[in-house]
C-alpha cells in the first residue's frame, strides 16, 4: 500500500497538483469496509445486502450447500447456498440473522464507470492469514484491464492488487466503498499458486445480471446462453472494430434472429465488438432466455436485430480420433459414425485436422491433445458452425481441405 501511496504523490506531483488521499483516509475505507467481509470455507466473501445476501466464488463452496461462516465484526453466523453459476464462477448465500438485525454490507457499484488506472482496494484470506488475527488482508493497486477474458471469466476486471489463494470470493472495492468485482482468478507462473502481478475479478455489472436469478435459484445451478448458429471472422476492412457473419445455420436461433451472412456485427446492447473474443466475452455474460439487442451493418446501412440466447446442447460429433504416435500431435481421424454431423461434414478415417476455426494447430503436450479431442467430439453445441481443414491423401498426394461442420 505504501508503494501505491508513494507512486500516486509522484504522479500528482508531476503535473504540480497536492495529493489529498493520505493513508488515514485509506485505513478509514478499510475499516468501512471489513465488517461486510465473510470468511468462509478458506475462502471470502461479501455481503452486498442488510438481509445477509452474499458473494463468493463458486470454487469455493465445492460441492457443500450450507456453512458456518465469520463476518467482518467478528460474529459467526450459519449460511446457506441459494444459487450457482458454476461456469461463471459466481455463487450467491443467505446469512441467517434474527429479523430485524441488519447487516453491515458494501452495495454493487457500477463496474461500467471502471476506467484503467482506477484504485481498488482487494479484501481477502490469502495464506488463511485471516486464522491467525481474526481480520482479513487489504491490498491496493490499480485497475490495469477492463472487459477482459480468462479462460470462462468473459467480463472480467484486471487489477495488480496482490491476490493470492484464499482471496477467492472477496471483494474488489472502489475509493467510494463499492464492489465493483468478485475476485477470483490469479495469473501464476511456473506452476506457484501465487501471485505474479495480475489479478481477475468478475465485474459488477456481470453480477448484477445474474443475482436475481442466483438468488431464487433454490440452491441450484443456473446456466449461461450461446448464440448458436453463427460463423463469424474478424475481419472488416471499413470498420476493424467488428465481426463479419460467414455463414448462419438453417434453423437455428440466429437464423431465427434475422442473421445473414454478410452481416458485420457492431455491438451487443451497446457495447462495442472489437473482435470474435470480444462477441463471444459478451454473450458469456448472459444467462439462457435473455434477448439482446444487435447492432449489425448490412448493404451499407446499420439496423438492430433482437436475438434470444439459448443455453448451449452439447452434442457429439461423431468422431472419433487415433492415439498419438510418437511426436507427431495433429488429430487423426479414426472413425466417423454414419448419419453424424462429422459424416455430413464430409470427414473421413485418415484425415489429419491442421486447423480449426481458422486457426492452425500446434500441441505442446499430449494432454492439450486430449482436450482438443474432447472438445471436438462432445464440446460442440446444437447449431454451432465450426471450419475445419483437413489434410488427406487423394491418388497419392497430400492436400488440404476446408470443410464446415453444422452440430446437430
Amino acid at each position: 500500500m505504501q508503494r501505491h501511496l508513494a507512486m500516486r504523490a509522484a504522479a500528482l506531483a508531476v503535473v504540480g497538483l497536492a495529493t489529498t488521499a493520505q493513508a488515514g483516509d485509506l485505513a478509514a475505507l478499510c475499516a468501512a469496509i471489513r465488517p461486510a467481509y465473510v470468511f468462509i470455507a478458506g475462502g471470502s466473501g461479501v455481503v452486498v445486502r442488510p438481509d445477509g445476501l452474499m458473494l463468493t466464488n463458486d470454487h469455493v463452496l465445492e460441492d457443500r450447500r450450507a456453512f458456518d461462516v465469520r463476518i467482518g465484526d467478528g460474529r459467526s453466523c450459519k449460511a446457506r447456498v441459494l444459487g450457482r453459476d458454476e461456469v461463471g464462477d459466481l455463487a450467491v448465500l443467505k446469512i441467517d440473522v434474527p429479523e430485524g438485525e441488519p447487516l453491515p454490507h458494501l452495495p454493487l457499484g457500477d463496474s461500467a464507470a471502471v476506467r484503467v488506472g482506477d484504485e481498488v482496494v482487494a479484501v481477502g484470506n490469502p495464506f488463511a492469514l485471516g486464522v491467525i488475527d481474526q481480520a482479513p488482508t487489504f491490498t491496493l493497486g490499480i485497475v490495469s484491464a477492463v472487459h477482459h477474458a480468462q479462460g470462462t471469466y468473459t467480463e472480467c476486471i484486471v487489477t495488480d492488487a496482490e491476490l493470492n489463494p484464499g482471496n477467492s470470493g472477496g471483494p474488489l472495492v472502489n475509493m467510494a466503498g463499492e464492489v465493483v468485482g468478485i475476485n477470483g482468478q490469479i495469473s501464476t507462473r511456473f506452476g506457484l499458486r501465487s501471485n505474479t502481478g495480475l489479478g481477475f475479478a468478475i465485474s459488477a455489472r456481470q453480477i448484477a445480471i445474474w443475482l436475481p436469478l442466483l438468488e431464487q435459484a433454490g440452491g441450484g445451478v443456473v446456466n449461461h446462453a450461446s448464440l448458436a448458429g453463427l460463423r463469424f471472422e474478424s475481419r472488416d476492412r471499413e470498420r476493424p472494430e467488428s465481426v463479419v457473419v460467414q455463414e448462419v445455420a438453417e434453423g437455428s436461433p440466429a437464423a431465427a434472429a434475422g442473421f445473414a451472412a454478410g452481416d458485420t456485427i457492431l455491438a451487443i446492447d451497446g457495447a462495442g465488438v472489437a473482435n470474435g473474443h470480444r462477441l463471444a466475452g459478451l454473450i458469456g455474460i448472459y444467462p439462457s432466455g435473455q434477448e439482446v439487442a444487435v447492432r449489425i451493418r448490412r448493404d451499407g446501412a446499420e439496423q438492430d436485430l433482437r436475438a434470444t440466447l439459448t443455453a448451449p446442447q452439447r452434442c457429439r460429433t461423431g468422431i472419433d480420433f487415433e492415439r498419438p504416435r510418437g511426436g507427431d500431435l495433429l488429430p487423426v481421424v479414426e472413425a466417423v459414425e454414419a448419419g453424424s454431423s462429422a459424416e455430413a461434414a464430409g470427414l473421413k478415417p485418415g484425415d489429419v485436422i491442421v486447423a480449426f476455426a481458422g486457426r492452425r494447430l500446434e500441441f505442446s503436450s499430449r494432454d492439450e491433445r486430449r482436450a482438443f479431442d474432447r472438445g471436438l467430439r462432445t464440446g460442440i453445441s446444437v447449431g454451432d458452425v465450426v471450419s475445419l481443414t483437413v489434410r488427406r491423401l487423394q491418388g497419392g498426394e497430400s492436400t488440404e481441405l476446408d470443410l464446415r461442420l453444422v452440430a446437430r
